[in-house]
């Protein structure tokens, strides 16, 4: 396995728009297919078209019965619409089942909406959960996860941390970091793409990137963004690294990157905007594009979008650690389970993120999350006026926002911009008191090369 398929998921273009239209047909055909209309739902679940996927998942129920995977489905709908009562209802609806890796996963979700107060009772499952022979290491992993969410919420942070310590230690197992390809990964970027003399593309769009670590803001800064009249948001799109992998086997990324000709980024920017047009049914000019870890992708964005706008966001390194610590990913972030495995990731990322900005001078707009959250107003002047956007009144209110959230951050962004997240992870400061150097120079590291501190 190559670096690029290594450090980004390998998977085949993710091409929704062609999935739904035959998943339709077979719909069409037959009409009592309940596999069919499952699936119709999570695509429009994915592409955020919440209430259709909402009518497919009870659609579902009314057909097949109250099978507790609808019910999960139908939960991750409502979280993402903002319908959060609702949401506990159909996630605690799959906590009930008796199979035990179906009602840990009912908990996980409960948990992960960041504002469920759980029971004795929940509690005392989940504790058994933790430790189940008969469940395996992910599911009890789950419960972990779970587990030290309460127990932080509750300000036992001692235990919450031996919680989430376990958690991250099995999936750790599972999904090993594979740190030496992430590493060889940015050293080729750095090594063959250092010039952006390249034939410009045609495209008339302007996408709009947001990169960086995750847990980091983005998701606010992406509501922020697409209050605006002239913006649309999509999603964590994966298909800037899907184009990464094809080049890839192509040839091997940076090099074919290098070498692109007009006629090929014609292809790719025809690709991409071709993949993503059910995310945009607007089709505006601008739209966001909000995946940390196309960080690793900048050059390629570049080569195919020239008039992309970049924004970096950092965070503080050590409240960002222990956020991402504590949150279960369900694909990538490999390097998330452990301490060590977060420093090295971000290492790796100032390194590149300076690179590309020598590569890219004044291109990349770096974005300091705590100044943000601590004088909203003059700084998202700033994030507009970058953008080439004029100031509208729904961007200073991103809370009000309609728009359905997919990430982690969906309980978190229906809330008023707020800066009590700030110094979060200085609740677990003795129990990572080993790594606090090294996430100190990096504190030191990306003050000084990208906020000017």
């Amino acid at each position: 396995m190559s670096e690029i398929e290594a450090t980004v998921s390998e998977t085949p273009m993710r091409d929704y728009q062609s999935a739904l239209i035959a998943l339709q047909e077979q719909l069409a055909k037959d009409n009592n297919d309940v596999a069919a209309l499952e699936k119709i739902g999570g695509i429009y679940l994915k592409v955020g078209q919440i209430d259709q996927a909402i009518g497919h998942f009870k659609d579902c129920i009314k057909r097949a019965g109250s099978l507790p995977k609808y019910y999960l489905n139908l939960g991750h709908a409502y979280k993402a619409q903002g319908q959060f009562d609702e949401a506990i209802s159909a996630y605690q609806r799959v906590a009930e089942s008796p199979i035990e890796k179906v009602a840990v996963t009912g908990l996980f979700s409960l948990a992960n909406l960041k504002r469920y107060e759980f029971n004795a009772a929940e509690i005392r499952a989940l504790s058994a959960l933790s430790t189940s022979a008969e469940l395996g290491l992910g599911h009890q992993c789950l419960a972990s996860f779970a587990l030290g969410t309460h127990q932080e919420a509750s300000g036992d942070i001692e235990q919450a941390y031996t919680s989430f310590e376990a958690a991250n230690a099995g999936i750790g197992q599972i999904r090993p970091f594979q740190g030496q390809q992430y590493q060889a990964l940015i050293k080729t970027m750095i090594d063959f793409i250092h010039t952006a003399d390249w034939t410009p593309s045609e495209s008339s769009f302007e996408p709009i990137f947001i990169v960086g670590m995750p847990r980091t803001g983005s998701t606010l800064i992406e509501q922020i963004l697409s209050a605006h009249s002239k913006v649309e948001a999509t999603d964590e799109l994966m298909l800037m690294s899907d184009i990464a992998i094809s080049l890839e086997h192509a040839g091997g990324y940076a090099t074919r990157l290098r070498r692109l000709q007009a006629d090929k980024v014609s292809e790719l920017v025809a690709r991409y905007l071709r993949l993503s047009e059910i995310f945009r049914p607007e089709q505006k000019i601008q739209f966001i594009d909000k995946n940390p870890n196309n960080f690793l992708h900048i050059g390629l964005i570049k080569r195919l979008f020239p008039s992309a706008k970049i924004i970096n966001v950092i965070r503080d390194p050590l409240d960002n650690a222990l956020s991402v610590y504590k949150q279960f990913f369900a694909e990538g972030h490999e390097y998330s389970y452990s301490i060590p495995g977060i420093i090295f990731y971000w290492q790796g990322y100032l390194t590149l993120m300076k690179h590309w900005d020598a590569v890219f001078p004044g291109q990349i707009y770096h974005l300091d999350y705590e100044a943000l959250v601590k004088t909203p107003e003059p700084q998202i002047r700033q994030l507009l006026a970058y953008c080439g956007l004029a100031a509208e009144p729904l961007c200073f209110t991103p809370h009000l926002s309609e728009r359905p959230v997919l990430t982690p951050s969906a309980a978190q962004v229906r809330n008023p911009i707020s800066a009590k997240s700030l110094g979060s992870g200085l609740q677990y400061k003795q129990q990572v008191l080993a790594h606090l150097p090294q996430i100190a120079a990096i504190k030191h590291q990306a003050n000084a090369w990208f906020l000017g501190a």
